[in-house]
């Protein structure tokens, strides 16, 4: 839709890139405002999320290339080319989540304070559904991981569809799988911040990336882009293993409560 958000002389700034910034500041400041409430030193949190931010962009990026490979193996000089866009989420969540054991490591190994691996799960939960939110929303600015076209389908199906483009502009009637998905974002933000006194400690990032993947496993159905493997797209047989990951920390954060750690 507006893939260019602005120029400035010959530089220019994409809707994309903008959306993704936008979003880990205002994930990393709701991240902050979680610590203090749940009394864990919040310089501690923003150095673990600076950490985590590194690793989750590179990451991402990995991921990304690494499921477009088709095109990158032919050019290969864009594979470092972040300002051009094209994070993979599933890639991000492992690279961000790889960097932030890492920090916890090295903090136990110089004995330097540091909370409980459950407490920083619970912090970013809230953080991480806001970000998903903005990373949405830049992809709907974008059109990528836009809808297939839907012209034709009877309700309830139809009711989930807007006129919008592809990744090559193209507008057609489609589903709306960026508005689906920036909704269930906010709602699932909103849900977190709401029980996050109420829930097992370590249940919090469980219940976020549990009901995160279910949504992006449905919504991959409607989806216009991707890449079929075994009877399902690449990122539903991700959202699988995430699906089974969230279940075995749930199940850890009500089985295996731990004593609350707070530098």
């Amino acid at each position: 839709m507006f893939p260019v958000l602005f120029r400035v002389g010959s530089h220019v700034v994409n809707a994309y890139t903008a959306s993704l910034v936008a979003g880990m500041l205002m994930a990393v400041w709701i991240a902050h405002r979680t610590a203090r409430q749940q009394l864990v030193s919040s310089g501690v949190v923003l150095d673990a999320g600076f950490w985590a931010l590194l690793g989750g962009i590179l990451g991402g990026r990995i991921g990304y290339v690494a499921s477009n490979w088709a095109y990158y193996s032919d050019h290969i000089g864009s594979a470092l080319a972040l300002h051009e866009g094209g994070l993979s989420w599933h890639g991000a969540l492992v690279g961000g989540g790889l960097a932030l054991a890492g920090w916890l490591a090295v903090r136990r190994w110089l004995k330097s304070p540091a909370p409980s691996g459950r407490d920083l799960l619970d912090i970013v939960a809230p953080a991480l559904a806001v970000g998903s939110a903005w990373g949405w929303l830049g992809c709907l600015l974008a059109g990528c991981s836009y809808g297939a076209e839907a012209s034709g389908y009877p309700p309830p199906l139809s009711w989930g569809t807007a006129y919008l483009p592809d990744i090559y502009g193209v507008q057609a009637v489609r589903f709306a799988t960026q508005p689906v998905m920036i909704a269930w974002c906010v709602l699932l933000a909103a849900l977190l911040w709401s029980l996050r006194h109420r829930m097992p400690r370590g249940f919090g990032f469980a219940l976020y990336l549990l009901l995160y993947a279910l949504a992006d496993f449905g919504v991959a159905y409607l989806r216009g882009d991707g890449t079929w493997r075994w009877g399902l797209w690449l990122a539903q047989w991700a959202a699988l293993v995430e699906v089974g990951f969230a279940v075995g920390l749930a199940t850890c954060a009500w089985t295996r409560p731990d004593r609350k750690q707070v530098p």
